[in-house]
Order: structure tokens, then C-alpha cells, then sequence
């Protein structure tokens, strides 16, 4: 068995970064988790434009998990439903998710409606980013603040 420890002491950056995220859907349930407030798995399941299919995503939420980019709660709704929030990794992911948006807006061709909600996120506003994180620590890690839907597309935040 391969101690996990040993490998990433011995790889750069990068390729542990490569070698740890690079998967497609694990920005996709950041987005999903951060930005449209979706925690529970039935509303990330059926709410995500790419369509990911049940195993894929009951895997990778285990994952993240264990990456400790998310942890998990029971709903005080329903016993049964687990509801997942960001932890302090995963809230400092998200402005590489904003980075990968500025990308792909510049060199290829996506959906012009998201290219626009998420251009004042990856342009200079420091400001900006620095209140948006603020607001997921306060939701997802000290639970403080309940989000109203899209908050984050609000002029202040």
C-alpha cells in the first residue's frame, strides 16, 4: 500500500496539486456548494448544468471530504440528510475557481451569462474577493450568516 504522507513529501507543488484535484468535477461541487448555496446532495444532483450522475458525485463528496475541502453535517430538517459545508480549504479554493473562469473566458468560448457574473471576481477588485471570502467563512465555517440565493452578485456583498 502506498503511504499517501511519503508521496506528497516527495512531489512539487504541483504535481501534488495535479495529482490531489484535477478532477472535473471537484470544482464544479465547490461551485455548486459556494456560490449557488446547493449543500445537500439531492440539490447539488439535480441543480448542476454538467450533469453529474449519483455515484460520481456520492464519490467525490467523500473525497473532498477527506481532502478536507469539505465536512459534513447532519440537517436539523430531515435526519436522514447530510448537508456540506466548505472548510478553510475549500473557501480558499474558490478564488482558483475564479482564476480558472478568467482562463477560459479569455481562451476559449463559454456561456457568455456566467463569463459576466463571474468577471468582477477575477478582474483587480481585491476588495471584492476579500468580502466574498469573508461571506463563505461566515456561512459555511462559523455558520453566522444564512445566504439569500446569489448573494455574492450583490454590488456589496
Amino acid at each position: 500500500m502506498l503511504n499517501l504522507k511519503i508521496v506528497e513529501e516527495e512531489m512539487c507543488p504541483i504535481g501534488l496539486a495535479g495529482h490531489l484535484l484535477i478532477d472535473k468535477w471537484i470544482p464544479i461541487i465547490i461551485r455548486e456548494i459556494a456560490l449557488f448555496d446547493r449543500r445537500g446532495f439531492n440539490e447539488i444532483l439535480k441543480n448542476n448544468r454538467e450533469g453529474i450522475s449519483s455515484a460520481s458525485l456520492s464519490s467525490r463528496l467523500h473525497y473532498m471530504v477527506q481532502l478536507d475541502l469539505l465536512n459534513v453535517q447532519k440537517s436539523d430538517d430531515h435526519a436522514q440528510k447530510k448537508l456540506y459545508f466548505l472548510t478553510e480549504a475549500g473557501i480558499a479554493f474558490v478564488p482558483i475557481l475564479f482564476h480558472l473562469a478568467s482562463w477560459t473566458a479569455e481562451f476559449r468560448n463559454p456561456s457568455p451569462e456566467f463569463v459576466s457574473r463571474t468577471s468582477p471576481f477575477h478582474s483587480g477588485d481585491d476588495d471584492l474577493k476579500r468580502k466574498l471570502l469573508e461571506r463563505l467563512h461566515q456561512i459555511h465555517v462559523t455558520k453566522t450568516i444564512e445566504p439569500t440565493p446569489l448573494w455574492w452578485l450583490a454590488d456589496n456583498l
